[in-house]
């Protein structure tokens, strides 16, 4: 139920007929025991958002500085915790890229490179594949969640109400103005138990999700496949040994705010039903 409505105890109880009481205390053990964390699936698309992947090795650019290079419209930033190379997810559109292409060029002084992203797959592990006394996954079953739909004319509560989910997963979703506008776009929950201390994103030439159950996203670019993968130390060794041939790059970061952040849609830059992109441009200071 969680993975279709969220992590709010009172809605859980509505529709499991648990009392919330009861469902309050199991979300704490999960939270508290088993590490559970829970992020909404949102198909930014159906709200007129595009997205764009930049990935930049060799830059000497601060991580810190990186992952606020292009607020408010950025979306995830992921720093390797080995070499100088990190991504950056955009929500953009052609003039803007244009603008950020000419910013890196003047600031980065290393090789990058851009993609639009032209769709994305996200997936949910089994929940009943997991053995809560070892801690460990027995089977490798999941489900890919379902496209979300374009959603006509949005106004500042559809926005609101998407970015309020995003930021608490666990809020009460009936108390969202327009909800059944918001659900249209948010199809449902992911999440990830244990002590998932590494993300992996691995960018590669072909599809690769469904050779790792870890995987919780893949996006489609051009030419290009980029997913990501929450796993912990003891998994991370063969993962990293079976991507070796399989990717043109990988990123490896901490769960920490140095390597690794994830942003809501940018809700700031909505104004009058329409996204107002900022202006991108470097100064140099004489």
């Amino acid at each position: 139920m969680m993975i279709r409505f969220g992590g709010n105890p009172r809605c859980l109880a509505e529709v499991t007929g648990e009392p919330s009481t009861k469902v309050s205390r199991t979300i704490l053990e999960l939270q508290n025991q088993y590490n559970l964390t829970l992020f909404p699936a949102v198909y930014s698309e159906g709200l007129g958002l595009r997205k764009y992947l930049l990935t930049i090795k060799g830059a000497h650019i601060k991580y810190e500085t990186a992952s606020k290079l292009f607020h408010p419209i950025m979306n995830l930033f992921r720093g390797d915790i080995q070499d100088q190379l990190f991504s950056i997810i955009l929500f953009a559109d052609e003039k803007v890229m244009k603008e950020v292409d000419n910013v890196l060029k003047k600031i980065s002084g290393s090789n990058f490179f851009i993609s639009q992203i032209k769709g994305t797959r996200k997936f949910v592990r089994d929940p009943q594949c997991y053995d809560f006394e070892s801690k460990r996954w027995k089977c490798e079953d999941r489900e890919e969640l379902k496209q979300g739909s374009t959603l006509d004319g949005p106004d500042e509560n559809d926005i609101r109400g998407v970015a309020t989910i995003q930021v608490n997963p666990f809020f009460d979703l009936r108390l969202i103005p327009h909800r059944h506008h918001v659900l249209k776009v948010i199809t449902g929950f992911m999440y990830t138990l244990g002590n998932l201390d590494f993300i992996v994103q691995v960018i590669s030439k072909d599809d690769i999700s469904e050779e790792f159950p870890d995987v919780l996203w893949t996006a489609e670019g051009e030419d290009i496949f980029v997913s990501e993968m929450h796993v912990d130390r003891i998994r991370l060794e063969s993962v990293l040994k079976k991507l070796k041939n399989r990717s043109m790059e990988i990123i490896l970061s901490t769960k920490s705010p140095l390597y690794a952040l994830g942003y809501s849609i940018p809700y700031e830059i909505f104004r009058k039903g329409m996204w107002t992109y900022p202006k991108i441009e470097v100064t140099v200071k004489k």
